[in-house]
């Protein structure tokens, strides 16, 4: 039953992918834009204790999730770039630099959780510009494979970074409603 279920899930996401790149680069701005703030709104307040809280040995901090969502987006930034040249991406591991399994990405360390936040505004400002600057001359057949969502092309991989940040605030709530996390 699980199967079925991710199953569905996974055909869901891809639909909303799909759909959503075909809009104007203003809609598809948006939808990062919104997801982006989104996280933002998620951290904003919390001390540098509650953002190294990890629920138990072996799970994520907030600060080690936005770690990751850094990393993403500007390993999404730069395979946009990419393929929108009409280029295969090196891979998505570290910052873009590292060919390596895309799950379980971290990159860079931050000190904190004000660090982390602004290089991940700087990391949005990378994708925001690359979708400003999407023209019909844009290679749009050009895909590279996500590990779920299969073959996706810029402006789905743009996209995807919305999905992507919805689905880590998503963690980051969870880790705010354990057990544990600090008052302050």
């Amino acid at each position: 039953m699980a199967t079925e279920l991710q199953s569905e899930v996974q055909e869901r996401v891809i639909g909303y992918i799909k759909h959503n790149a075909g809009k104007s680069n203003e809609a598809v701005l948006g939808l990062i834009e919104h997801g982006h703030k989104q996280l933002l709104e998620m951290i904003d307040g919390l001390s540098e204790e509650q953002a190294t809280f990890k629920p138990s040995a072996g799970e994520w901090s907030v600060l080690d999730t936005m770690q990751h969502v850094v990393a993403a987006k500007k390993g999404v930034a730069r395979m946009c770039e990419d393929l929108a040249r009409g280029e295969q991406p090196g891979g998505i591991g570290g910052e873009g630099e590292d060919k390596q399994k895309q799950d379980g990405v971290t990159g860079r360390a931050y000190a904190t959780l004000a660090e982390a936040a602004a290089a991940a505004v700087t990391a949005n400002e990378e994708l925001a510009a690359f979708v400003n600057g999407l023209s019909e001359a844009s290679n749009t057949e050009e895909t590279f494979d996500h590990f779920l969502f299969g073959a996706l092309n810029c402006r789905e991989w743009a996209v995807f970074q919305r999905v992507h940040d919805g689905d880590h605030g998503g963690q980051i709530e969870k880790i705010k409603a354990a057990d544990g996390f600090p008052n302050a």
